[in-house]
């Protein structure tokens, strides 16, 4: 597969505003906890409540050709709303294990770990929910010195020296890595950025800066790129495997870049989904 190069002089704004057998049901809501622990910081209530729902499928308490509570019933049985109930389904339809039918409800046809991970995209909250949905390894935080266009990109001058971080991003249920990602940001010191040699600590460090309080936008250009033999070997590829490769810029809401994020996503394990609205 001939390389496709990704690189381009501007970057793109995204705006990320982006017969049938049934259980008896009281079978289905008694293995449902009663109420959901308020989400941690990481955690939406949602993902939460989508989890639960995928680890009784998995478990077979709602086997293939079933039908899932209703959004009303799972709303009642975890103490969430309906819209919460809602986009916790939502989950389930876009992971390939329920299909929602009108006058139906939503029937399970897969009792599987989903095959692919969608990101589905319709607000800032949605691209960061991407790390809570998924399991993140740090296996390597350096120092590194800025080459022109990261530089000229976090706003730093040319030789500046920031934190890199190098990643890989594993599905919460399953152990095949689907991203790969290097992540830099600038930090207030030479003593700061020693404490951040610990990948841990770094990672902790990353996570303050692109809090969804101190974010004022995103911005993100995607591209397609054939796998290198280093990626191929991180992502368990074959080289030049089709990739899609993100460029990521954090702003804070002062206006301030906070990071910037290149993330390449194994085409046969990951798809993106964005919603676009009307301005």
């Amino acid at each position: 597969m001939p390389r496709l190069h990704a690189a381009h002089p501007l970057w793109q704004y995204v705006r990320t505003y982006y017969c049938i057998r049934v259980l008896p049901l009281q079978a289905q809501t008694r293995d449902l906890p009663r109420t959901v622990s308020p989400p941690s910081k990481q955690q939406p209530r949602y993902r939460v409540v989508a989890d639960k729902l995928i680890a009784g499928i998995l478990a077979g308490r709602f086997p293939k050709g079933s039908i899932l509570p209703g959004e009303t019933e799972v709303a009642q049985q975890f103490g969430i709303s309906r819209h919460t109930a809602r986009d916790a389904m939502r989950v389930l339809e876009q992971a390939g294990m329920i299909t929602r039918r009108r006058r139906v409800g939503s029937m399970v046809i897969s009792d599987e770990l989903p095959m692919r991970y969608n990101q589905r995209i319709q607000s800032i909250n949605d691209l960061l929910q991407y790390s809570n949905a998924s399991r993140l390894k740090v296996f390597e935080s350096l120092e590194a010195v800025l080459v022109d266009g990261t530089a000229a990109l976090l706003r730093l001058k040319p030789g500046a020296i920031c934190m890199l971080l190098k990643c890989i991003r594993y599905q919460r249920h399953d152990n095949r890595p689907f991203a790969y990602s290097e992540i830099y940001f600038p930090t207030a010191g030479a003593a700061q950025r020693t404490r951040m040699l610990d990948p841990d600590f770094a990672t902790l460090a990353l996570l303050r800066k692109v809090d969804t309080p101190r974010l004022g936008s995103i911005e993100q250009t995607l591209s397609a790129e054939s796998a290198s033999r280093k990626l191929a070997l991180l992502l368990k590829l074959k080289t030049g495997a089709a990739t899609l490769r993100s460029n990521r810029l954090y702003v804070d809401t002062a206006g301030k870049p906070v990071a910037a994020a290149t993330t390449w996503h194994a085409g046969d394990l990951f798809s993106y989904t964005t919603t676009l609205t009307k301005s």
